[in-house]
């Protein structure tokens, strides 16, 4: 399960947040200082820390930029400083995202799963038999054809494509990809079908997304005798 290191001088916050990443799937850490914190990322490794600016002893700042010379880890500022010069600063110093409080647990999660599809690194294509994910660029590789996808797409495939065989709502699907409010629950049936046509050409290696009435979407990973007709 992804590490996630929670830094927040604020209990009742520090505890909401571990609750509910914890519950998510995720194993959290929980530092109330900044010296707390840097001894941690010093010592362990995480895949994500979410990092808020006014600490007791050293500020956020401080500590994304020491973080910065021993991890490359992602980190997302979650601060009650809505400023766009703070938020610029954070992001200039070092951090990936930033979110302001008061804020949504479920949005706070989904940020943290994109800032995980970030930092993991390329797939091998030589490995996965000419399919390949370029993460950086969105493409979807197989050794005839090449699609590139829009940036809510690829979340979307990346939603199916970590999580094979597990059925995700429109409910589920709403609160991963989009902010709440961003769009109705039929925009969730669009998406997925211009993603399906998109990434047809890739089934033998994919697999394919189906829907599973009432519901909702899972991919169905291809089986060995789909996999040797390609």
């Amino acid at each position: 399960m992804p590490e996630i290191l929670v830094i927040d001088d604020n209990a009742e916050i520090l505890s909401a947040n571990e609750s509910y990443l914890t519950r998510e799937g995720f194993t959290v850490t929980a530092a109330q200082t900044g010296v707390v914190a840097l001894s941690l990322i010093s010592s362990r490794r995480f895949d994500c820390i979410i990092l808020d600016i006014l600490l007791p002893d050293l500020d956020g700042y401080a500590v994304c930029k020491a973080a910065r010379t021993v991890t490359d880890t992602p980190i997302l500022f979650l601060s009650c400083l809505d400023e766009l010069d703070e938020k610029l600063k954070g992001l200039m110093i070092g951090g990936d995202d930033y979110m302001t409080k008061p804020y949504s647990l479920r949005e706070l999660s989904a940020r943290v799963r994109v800032l995980l599809r970030r930092g993991r690194p390329k797939e091998d294509p030589v490995k996965n038999d000419g399919f390949y994910v370029d993460l950086d660029k969105r493409i979807i590789h197989t050794k005839k054809q090449s699609v590139l996808l829009s940036k809510k797409e690829f979340e979307l495939f990346m939603l199916f494509y970590d999580n094979p065989g597990v059925v995700f709502s429109k409910e589920a699907i709403l609160g991963e990809i989009w902010q709440k409010g961003e769009v109705n629950p039929h925009a969730v049936t669009v998406h997925i079908t211009n993603l399906r046509k998109k990434i047809s050409f890739a089934e033998p290696q994919l697999g394919r997304i189906e829907s599973k009435y009432g519901n909702g979407y899972l991919l169905i990973p291809p089986t060995a005798e789909t996999k040797s007709r390609e």
